[in-house]
């Protein structure tokens, strides 16, 4: 008879295993992490989408609510607040394609 058919069909001139004892938890491969940090942060930025006025509050949470949906008062508010330069602000939008229509 056939060795694998044995195995498989559980013939009893089929050899008997071990079980294995339990083993720890394995750890994700590298490209599985990478995969998984991507879904988390495409799930942030629909998010975001959704509700942007609340993603400001929970990134800057001191932005005061009068101004949370407004994109020009926010970013004035953090000028002042946190000294970001006008340089500093073309540098990040140059990063973004999309904002820049690159």
């Amino acid at each position: 008879m056939n060795p694998l058919y044995n195995m498989m069909m559980g013939s009893s001139m089929a050899p008997i295993a071990a079980s294995p004892s339990p083993s720890p938890v394995p750890q994700m491969a590298p490209m599985a992490q990478q995969l998984m940090n991507r879904i988390g942060q495409t799930g942030s930025l629909l998010q975001a989408m959704q509700n942007p006025a609340a993603f400001v509050k929970q990134q800057f949470p001191d932005i005061p609510d009068q101004i949370a949906n407004d994109p020009n008062q926010i970013l004035g508010y953090l000028q002042r607040t946190r000294g970001i330069s006008n340089q500093q602000i073309q540098q990040a939008a140059n990063m973004m394609p999309y904002i820049t229509g690159r």
